[in-house]
């Protein structure tokens, strides 16, 4: 994550360094990505950079955690548009999250996806996060819809919860598109965690 040296400087330089980092990633994948060509475009010497951050991964999580706050502020509006409803807003969030980043820098995501390695490494690195994300999104879930051991279990629901949107995300945003096939399975499988996998007996 950024140095307070680079959460320091004014708005503009840090849009500057952001703004040529994703389009170095947005043009190559991460193997590929060169720090030169960063630091040439936001002008800004080699010295100044290893000031703001480790390396070049240090950076890429950097940019990656910028749509983690686009996906938090966009949950908490759908949280409080469906009255709390915990798998209303993950239903909802899906095609305003695609919508979100496919106008912003999709080819960054795009060339992410091209290093199976660098994204296992992401899901490691920011996999902890989501019981803070909890955190954040629970004053807003209305727990009375739950029953007592969704209650009981609600960082585990969530967690799961959070991989489908985030695998669903991934397949839309490689498609270029709101795939009806993508969206049915992601519907599908929220059905079955909110309703679950045993048929309801026939009661005589």
């Amino acid at each position: 994550m950024p140095s307070d040296t680079f959460l320091r400087l004014n708005d503009e330089k840090k849009r500057k360094l952001i703004d040529a980092s994703f389009k170095e990633f947005s043009l190559n994948n991460f193997n590929d990505a060169s720090i030169n060509r960063i630091i040439k475009e936001a002008g800004i010497s080699r010295g100044s950079f290893y000031m703001y951050f480790i390396d070049k991964k240090d950076l890429y999580f950097y940019l990656l955690e910028q749509y983690g706050e686009i996906l938090v502020n966009n949950m908490k509006r759908d949280l409080i548009k469906n009255k709390g409803d915990l798998f209303k807003m993950f239903q909802d969030n899906i095609k305003e999250s695609y919508n979100s980043f496919k106008n912003d820098n999709i080819n960054f995501f795009k060339k992410s996806l091209e290093n199976i390695t660098i994204m296992e490494e992401s899901k490691r690195t920011f996999g902890f996060r989501d019981k803070r994300l909890l955190k954040e999104l629970i004053p807003n879930i209305n727990l009375e819809l739950l029953n007592d051991n969704a209650k009981r279990h609600i960082e585990v629901i969530f967690a799961i919860n959070m991989h489908l949107l985030m695998v669903t995300l991934m397949k839309l945003l490689k498609n270029d598109s709101l795939d009806e096939e993508i969206l049915k399975d992601y519907y599908e499988q929220l059905d079955l965690l909110k309703y679950g996998c045993n048929k309801k007996e026939e009661v005589c």
